[in-house]
């Protein structure tokens, strides 16, 4: 009678989890699945369009049965995706980019970041968001920011800053990728030179791709690998903000000697070291990739629906200025870098 009893307990628990969250969980499935529908038709970044969405329908989330889901959609599914983020990292490659580029790219990188927690200070914005921009900027754009504010600590206007970093790191990104072949072109710079700015300086992946593509495969093949560099210190990236940011109150730190390491980002390590090693299939990378997208898109169009857009465009011009000058420092680095070596 006892283990029926504990079995029929089991089973309710079980349904009625699922019965808690599901309303949520399939709003920000549907969002995720209609924005990247809209990315593959247009060819618009599907991160920021399931950022967009997310706004769209933000008063979904005003309903008692869909906000639990729409709650673990942000943050659990978010973490899983930023997880799976390891598959597509072999260290292999990135020691083939050579010692004088990887200094380069890994010097602009925590520039950028010091100079948004500066320049957070210096306008008034907090600690956490000039670490959330400067972060975004320096690494991956959508995918380091909410990598970043994962570990960060929870308050009110968390989710705010996320939506704000996402939406204006987006469009710099786009802006970049357009502008920045051309300015490359115009200084006349070799191929492996182009590469190296591209790839060291443009926020996302695709737009990384598509820069370097619109020059020429072989500065595509370079710029791609370079940013891969780049991706692969969001580990340490996170870590150092989690460790320094995210120890106080609203974090949920584990136990123990891992205390300052959350349990995804330890799988990231994990994924991207058994990656490096060769032991994961090209297969299983790609569809580790594919999954971590679909993760990201769907916990993002959460994390809009999350967010009040009025609120959202109350923040004012700061957090604009900071990260189109995070973005800008970034590439006078890199650029100024890559002339002085050339030059030597």
């Amino acid at each position: 009678m006892t283990e029926l009893s504990l079995g029929t307990a089991t089973r309710t628990s079980g349904s009625g989890m699922v019965a808690r969250y599901y309303p949520g969980v399939l709003i920000a499935l549907v969002g995720g699945i209609s924005a990247e529908a809209i990315s593959l038709h247009y060819g618009a970044p599907a991160m920021l369009i399931a950022l967009l969405i997310g706004l769209a329908i933000h008063f979904t989330y005003d309903l008692e049965s869909v906000r639990s889901g729409i709650e673990w959609a942000g943050r659990s599914v978010l973490r899983f995706g930023v997880a799976l983020l390891g598959l597509r990292i072999a260290l292999s490659d990135i020691g083939a980019i050579g010692a004088a580029t990887l200094s380069l790219v890994a010097a602009a990188m925590a520039v950028t970041v010091l100079c948004g927690v500066w320049g957070a200070r210096l306008l008034g914005l907090t600690r956490e968001f000039g670490v959330l921009s400067g972060g975004a900027v320096a690494v991956c754009g959508a995918s380091a920011a909410a990598a970043i504010s994962s570990v960060l600590p929870r308050d009110k206007d968390s989710e705010q800053a996320l939506a704000v970093v996402i939406a204006v790191v987006t469009v710099m990104a786009t802006i970049a990728m357009i502008a920045y072949p051309l300015l490359l072109t115009a200084l006349s710079l070799g191929a492996e030179d182009m590469g190296v700015v591209l790839g060291g300086t443009i926020h996302d992946v695709a737009q990384v791709v598509a820069a370097g593509k619109a020059i020429s495969p072989r500065v595509g093949e370079l710029a791609t690998l370079v940013k891969l560099m780049r991706v692969a210190l969001l580990l340490p990236v996170v870590v150092l903000a989690y460790v320094w940011l995210g120890r106080g109150k609203g974090s949920d730190a584990p136990k123990g000697v891992l205390q300052y390491i959350p349990g995804f980002l330890l799988l990231f390590f994990a994924f991207a070291a058994l990656n490096s090693m060769g032991w994961v299939p090209d297969d299983v990378a790609t569809l580790g990739g594919t999954v971590s997208h679909w993760c990201l898109v769907i916990a993002i169009t959460a994390i809009g629906v999350k967010t009040n857009l009025k609120s959202l465009l109350d923040v004012g011009w700061r957090p604009f200025v900071l990260i189109v000058a995070e973005t800008l420092v970034m590439l006078a680095i890199v650029l100024g870098g890559v002339i002085i070596i050339a030059m030597l």
